[in-house]
């Protein structure tokens, strides 16, 4: 599996570095910055009565858009920050309150067509973990040991283009893989993102 991942990365990036030594003049640089709502729930959690609520979370990407057919079909690379995560609710007071999530995006390469002022996409995403929290009243405690450092999930989204080079728009991002690293544990969390974001060129 890790040799998959490895090879899936690898692929990417010279995928990236290709977009990159293209014409300059197909290319749309930019950013976008947003509002995340997640959920990390458990197979689990259903057998011992806790009650799980989505998290809200501050993230966004640096992205590319390459012209593949015109301005109809483009290819869209984007390197981000996202958390993920949760808060429950038990009568269990060793059941954590909250836990917390931090990914690296790797580029993630995206089928974008573009129809009248709208952009809808489609696309893979792998995720690198950089940190997972999980707080218990008072105490934070760290436990990355508990997840996979890779996520794959898989992205589709809209947005469209404003004004002064502005853009706005909505993605759903949906786990894949199982990021649960304890035996008999599964989790395939998934994210909304309300975002707006600048073209730094177009």
């Amino acid at each position: 599996m890790k040799l998959k991942l490895l090879f899936t990365t690898a692929i990417l990036a010279i995928s990236t570095l290709g977009l990159l030594a293209q014409d300059k003049k197909r290319k749309e640089i930019g950013f976008i910055v947003g509002l995340q709502r997640s959920n990390l729930d458990y197979n689990q959690i259903s057998t011992m009565n806790v009650a799980e609520e989505a998290k809200s979370n501050i993230g966004g990407s640096f992205f590319l858009n390459s012209r593949l057919i015109g301005h109809f079909i483009t290819l869209r690379t984007e390197l981000g920050f996202y958390s993920k995560g949760g808060t429950y609710t038990s009568a269990d007071p060793t059941v954590p309150n909250e836990t917390n999530l931090s990914y690296v995006a790797a580029p993630a390469l995206l089928l974008q067509t573009k129809i009248g002022f709208l952009k809808a996409y489609a696309g893979p995403q792998l995720g690198f973990l950089i940190t997972a929290k999980s707080k218990t009243g008072n105490t934070e405690q760290d436990v990355k040991a508990a997840f996979k450092t890779t996520e794959l999930s898989g992205v589709i989204g809209a947005e469209m283009n404003l004004p002064l080079r502005l853009m706005a728009g909505v993605r759903y991002n949906f786990g894949i893989s199982n990021i649960n690293e304890i035996a008999q544990g599964t989790s395939r969390p998934g994210m909304y993102m309300l975002y707006v974001g600048l073209r730094l060129r177009k």
